[in-house]
């Protein structure tokens, strides 16, 4: 059985490269990529190693040399210092990214409507303004807040794990066994909100098509009220997905640090740990499960886009269609 995580993910490639792909748009998210990677190290790595410095150096204050000590602390300031640049630094790389997908969302609605080939005499077709105006805008911003909603958490939790191997092997092999326990949060949310979005989206487009038939006179405002009541119905299934995984989501997240805390104190009480490792550790793992849970959220997102993502690809594959085939194709 395929899972739908996959399914998503295949849509959202075929997505991008029919329509988003550019050299543009690839710049932008590298120069986002890029920004993630060193906020990544600066709070999986930089913060954690520093606290452990200076907890180690302070602590061993009365045993070791001065110089030790001061050296210590120094490297401490200096790794959060750094973490302070880096994130005040990398803000502005973020600019090219967002403008491409601004600019996407133009190109995209452009090649939309090149590819439908609707000649001018074509009639009601009010209906594909919910396809064309809406569905790609929700599209474009779910993938860009995919990516940075996945990428910067996703590479904050892989090197957090890096660095509470490090300082301490036997929590680094149990904090990433407990990793794929997420999974099995996230793959309900896409498979149950796939279905709320179908209802939500379809329903939209007909509000909006019915709206404007009101306003010429040929819809009453009780075929509204009921297209409203559907996408209310689809929106509440939606809510209720949310909160399910949320809630799951912070029992998992917080948690792990906590396990993580017990194990690290009971090797700190048998000597095999540092005090200043453990300090290290416990904020390193406040930074892998919940970037993890934020990571897939990214996915859950673009489970929403499931069904916009297929309606927009369907306009495209539908130039040889009349005005009212696709007309009423949108309205389901």
């Amino acid at each position: 059985m395929r899972l739908k995580t996959a399914e998503v993910l295949a849509l959202t490639w075929r997505f991008y490269r029919r329509y988003v792909y550019s050299w543009e748009v690839n710049i932008g998210f590298i120069a986002a990529l890029v920004a993630f990677i060193l906020r990544a190290v600066a709070s999986g790595s930089l913060m954690p190693l520093a606290l452990t410095n200076l907890v180690n150096s302070l602590g061993n204050s009365t045993n070791g040399s001065l110089s030790i000590r001061e050296s210590g602390i120094m490297n401490a300031i200096l790794m959060i210092t750094a973490t302070a640049v880096i994130y005040t630094a990398t803000e502005w790389l973020f600019k090219p990214f967002w403008n491409s997908v601004a600019k996407s969302i133009a190109d995209v609605k452009n090649r939309v409507i090149s590819e439908m080939g609707v000649s001018n005499n074509l009639s009601n077709v009010n209906d594909l303004v919910g396809r064309l105006a809406s569905d790609v805008d929700f599209v474009m911003w779910n993938i860009g807040g995919m990516y940075t909603t996945f990428t910067p958490n996703i590479l904050t939790t892989i090197v957090s794990l890096v660095t509470i191997f490090q300082l301490s092997p036997v929590l680094g092999i149990v904090a990433v066994a407990a990793t794929p326990l997420s999974l099995l949060i996230m793959e309900p949310y896409i498979k149950g909100v796939e279905e709320a979005r179908q209802v939500e989206r379809s329903s939209y487009s007909e509000v909006i098509h019915l709206i404007d038939e009101y306003f010429k006179g040929n819809a009453e405002p009780g075929q509204i009220r009921d297209a409203l009541n559907k996408w209310y119905r689809g929106m509440t299934r939606q809510v209720f997905y949310d909160r399910t995984y949320w809630s799951s989501s912070f029992a998992y997240s917080l948690a792990m640090p906590v396990i993580l805390t017990i194990l690290g104190i009971h090797e700190t009480e048998r000597g095999r740990l540092p005090i200043g490792n453990l300090v290290g550790i416990i904020y390193a793992s406040m930074n892998v499960y919940s970037p993890l849970i934020n990571a897939l959220w990214g996915i859950c997102v673009l489970g929403q886009s499931l069904v916009p993502m297929n309606r927009i690809m369907q306009l495209s594959s539908n130039n040889g269609k009349s005005g009212k085939q696709l007309a009423e194709q949108a309205i389901h």
